[in-house]
């Protein structure tokens, strides 16, 4: 009885005949199974025929996966399901390598009729959902695709996508000898999509086959396409061979599995349809590398050095040569022997096997942008003083703002590449540390025409009684008549700041349209009491009284404060000693009054000693006494 089977049936059945014996079975029981389960694989492959075999398909395969080409008329969501429904995807091209790939399996394409221009368009995994927007930023144009992943870093657009986003879009691959992509809608009629195009991963290749003598083979891939002759054979193939000139001969079925040390081979050995007609010479005897002679006409295939013979001892696989760990970095095993690799910051030595450091510091450029210090493996970024690392792994160098941070500076700060400067405002020098700022005395200079007084920044000029300010600030006018009414700004002097009448300047300048007034002699400065004072600030410096505020201020108490104050401990001195000398002599009067008082006081009588008897002063001061002296 005929059973028919499918593409996905066969793909289900070969999948767990792997999983189970390859892991349940020993070795004999599972080469007798393999044989027998084969057979019928074959068997049913050839009596059945997969859904889509009635298409044309090609197929490339290198590396880990393998491409086809599908003809027919589908629109994008069938394909990609046809594609999904074997174990793959849509094409994707997300490398220039992948794309040459594809461009190797077009080229196998005949010219078809229904190409009269030559011209054929497949659907690829490329599409964009509805609602989602043209990119222009993007490689993919806001694409993406079906199989999902990273984008890759390859386009071929032919023309730029629509900016739409109210439709699904898909894209197809055309091919006229050159590969490009073009956008469209997603229907095989509007797109007119002449086929699809499917990529299937695996976990490894397979090499072919070699026949040691005349015959036939057969590979059918787990995708269902079945192809005579591969580059590179898939996991979980299967390959049908029939020996004789004319495949007469039935011959074994193997499958391509994983084997010990992470390769691939197949699962019966060889050599397949050898003679001892032919021997080695025929196909080289089916072997990978050599094929030796034996007597009576046999052969065996042998490896060259650094290789070890396959199971199926036709093929030849690396030996491990890292296992020993002959290298001090990583090993990597190559094909008769291993290739020695050092980490980031270290080079191979000159023996191949050791890692020397290198010294990135040293090196034509420079990665630093300030100092650089070689360390084991990398390096390390300094910056001079007054600047700070900066950028990615800080090997830039960013100026560091002292001003910002507190410089020591005691009034102005200017920042400057590297460093800052300190400053003083006007009235003000720089010490000796140039951080520091000392008050200039601007009365050294005697920029005023009478008196001047030193301040904090700046200085004030003074004028005597009946004398006023002039508008330049430091000369001295007439004042108003004593006599005559004076007004509330004649009648005190005034203390003006910067901005009124007369204008400000600069300590120790004077205004161009005026010259100071002739300085008047300094005896009759010194001399002078109770007279009227007039200050100046100059122009850019804060003043102790508010603009347009007008003070009185007393000549005495402004000019000469130490003589008044001497004055008046002087007069406190005067008043008290006249106050003692008046004491004094008030007493000394009450005590001669008080003589003349007790000598006119003295009579006669008093001449005479006057002592009374005891009895006589017991008996005062009692009735009886009294009276006793009385009756006498």
């Amino acid at each position: 009885m005929r059973v028919p089977c499918r593409s996905h049936l066969c793909s289900w059945c070969l999948g767990q005949y792997r999983r189970r014996a390859g892991h349940f079975l020993p070795d004999q029981t599972k080469t007798s199974m393999e044989t027998a389960l084969l057979f019928f694989l074959g068997q049913a492959l050839f009596w059945g025929v997969p859904s889509w075999a009635s298409e044309e398909a090609e197929v490339l395969c290198a590396g880990t996966a393998c491409y086809t080409i599908h003809w027919g008329k589908h629109n994008w969501a069938d394909a990609q399901v046809k594609c999904h429904d074997n174990g793959g995807n849509l094409v994707t091209m997300k490398s220039q390598e992948e794309a040459l790939l594809i461009q190797d399996l077009l080229a196998k394409l005949p010219r078809r009729e229904a190409e009269p221009e030559g011209q054929a368009r497949f659907w690829i995994g490329l599409h964009r959902e509805k609602g989602k927007c043209y990119q222009q930023h993007q490689l993919l144009r806001g694409f993406s695709w079906a199989s999902g992943g990273e984008g890759g870093d390859y386009s071929a657009w032919l023309r730029e996508p629509r900016e739409t986003c109210t439709a699904r879009r898909c894209v197809t691959l055309q091919w006229n000898l050159t590969a490009g992509w073009a956008e469209g809608p997603c229907s095989a009629s509007a797109a007119r999509a002449h086929g699809y195009l499917c990529k299937f991963s695996f976990r490894g290749m397979c090499p072919p086959l070699a026949l040691a003598g005349p015959g036939r083979l057969t590979y059918t891939a787990p995708f269902g396409v079945k192809s005579a002759s591969l580059a590179a054979v898939p996991f979980g193939s299967v390959a049908a061979v029939r020996c004789g000139p004319q495949g007469e001969a039935g011959g074994p079925f193997l499958v391509c599995k994983a084997q010990a040390g992470g390769v691939f081979g197949w699962s019966s050995p060889g050599p397949l349809c050898a003679s001892a007609s032919h021997g080695c010479n025929y196909s080289n005897g089916g072997c990978q590398h050599e094929c030796r002679e034996l007597p009576g006409g046999s052969f065996r295939c042998a490896c060259r050095p650094g290789y070890r013979l396959g199971a199926d001892l036709l093929s030849c696989s690396p030996l491990d040569s890292c296992s020993a760990r002959p290298c001090q970095g990583e090993c990597l095993a190559r094909p008769g022997g291993f290739e020695c690799r050092c980490p980031q910051g270290y080079a191979l030595a000159g023996d191949g096997v050791s890692c020397a450091d290198v010294d990135e510091c040293s090196g034509p450029r420079a990665p630093c942008q300030g100092g650089c210090v070689n360390t084991a493996g990398g390096f390390a970024c300094t910056c001079p003083p007054g600047y700070e690392p900066a950028g990615p792994g800080g090997r830039q160098c960013r100026d560091v703002d002292e001003c910002a941070r507190g410089a020591p500076c005691a009034q102005l700060c200017t920042n400057t590449p590297g460093s800052f400067l300190c400053a003083c405002r006007p009235g003000y020098q720089q010490g000796s540390d140039g951080a520091s700022c000392l008050d200039v005395d601007e009365c050294l200079r005697e920029p005023c025409q009478e008196r001047c007084v030193n301040q904090p920044g700046s200085y004030q000029c003074l004028c005597r009684q009946g004398w006023v300010l002039a508008p330049d600030g430091v000369s001295c006018l007439p004042g108003p008549s004593p006599s005559a009414p004076r007004s509330s700004d004649s009648a005190a002097p005034s203390l003006r700041p910067p901005g009124e009448a007369g204008g400000g300047h600069s300590p120790g300048t004077l205004p161009a349209s005026q010259s100071p007034a002739p300085r008047s002699d300094p005896t009759v400065r010194a001399e002078l009491g109770g007279a009227e004072l007039s200050t100046r600030q100059p122009a850019g410096l804060s003043s102790p009284i508010g603009a347009g505020e007008h003070m009185k201020l007393d000549w005495d108490s402004a000019t000469d404060g130490p003589r008044l104050l001497l004055y008046y401990i002087l007069g406190s001195v005067v008043v008290i000693l006249l106050l003692m000398a008046f004491a004094l002599g008030l007493l000394i009067y009450r005590k001669r009054k008080a003589r003349k008082e007790k000598k006119k006081a003295r009579s006669a009588t008093d001449s005479y000693s006057w002592v009374p008897d005891q009895a006589g002063n017991k008996a005062v001061g009692n009735d009886y006494s009294s009276k006793t002296l009385q009756e006498r």
